[in-house]
């Protein structure tokens, strides 16, 4: 029992240990926009921070990802995969391995050179893996002669890279559904909305909703953190409504901003708060 117990107490301490690792380090911005024409390039710099109090080791790769379904979560394709919309296989960073003393920092540049091709003219999108690393030099494998050097992951962050040709303007982003999810005896109300983007563009959505008492004619808007939304995807988002709003009717604007010059999305719906 002992034995178990000291093992376990074990386990918790290099988790510890990771995680204070994984601490040390950040990386910025979370996100690239490029907008790049085919046959051309452009080149934007992350920055990697050793906030720790030893010597760090970084690896950059790419890799394409997907958001499926509505929760706004990224599926990430193993690297040196690609999708039908993606260009990982476009993107190159120079240094791709970095050593950061502690305190310090260093700059990547990440390039994105587009061929000339017709498959270049559509937005796409790719991450940035920066993997925090350690070195072991020594054996590779138990009774080998051979020593040599393994980049051991512990660690890594991931910064998401969208790309729209200049040629790509239409944006359109569509409110499909909104509705109440909640019951009227439950105490906080909850709407939900979910957003298509009907467009070529990658759309970058602000959510709100104008909240209008119909007898008093009293508005109310409430804000939601803002989103992105691929072409062809949708996202799902809840609003919960404050506590305390007088019973009666309500007219409720859903209202999305999706950086349209001239347009928005919206949808109605009427309250009942009992």
């Amino acid at each position: 029992m002992k034995y178990l117990l000291s093992f376990f107490i074990s386990g918790l301490l290099i988790m510890s240990a990771l995680f204070a690792n994984a601490q040390s380090a950040s990386v910025s911005p979370s996100r690239l926009y490029f907008k790049v024409a085919p046959g051309s390039y452009k080149s934007q710099k992350i920055r990697i921070a050793n906030n720790g109090t030893k010597k760090e080791s970084f690896k950059v790769d790419f890799a394409d990802f997907s958001a499926t379904g509505n929760q706004g979560k990224s599926s990430i394709t193993p690297v040196g995969d690609t999708n039908a919309r993606g260009c990982s296989q476009w993107l190159s960073a120079s240094p791709s391995f970095v050593e950061v003393e502690p305190g310090e920092t260093a700059d990547i540049e990440v390039l994105l050179q587009l061929p000339n091709i017709p498959e270049a003219n559509n937005a796409r999108w790719a991450v940035a893996v920066v993997k925090l690393a350690q070195e072991n030099t020594g054996s590779m494998a138990k009774g080998s002669d051979v020593v040599g050097m393994q980049i051991i992951q512990t660690f890594q962050f991931t910064i998401h890279i969208f790309q729209t040709p200049p040629s790509v303007t239409f944006k359109e982003a569509t409110i499909i559904k909104f509705f109440r999810d909640s019951l009227a005896t439950d105490t906080v109300i909850k709407l939900k909305m979910e957003v298509a983007n009907t467009g070529e563009a990658i759309v970058d959505c602000a959510p709100y909703l104008d909240i209008v008492n119909s007898s008093t004619g009293e508005k109310l808007t409430i804000k939601n953190k803002g989103f992105t939304v691929l072409p062809g995807g949708t996202r799902e988002i809840t609003f919960a409504l404050p506590k305390g709003l007088t019973k009666g009717s309500y007219n409720v604007l859903g209202v999305v901003d999706y950086g349209s010059d001239s347009d928005i999305a919206g949808s109605e719906m009427i309250l009942k708060v009992e």
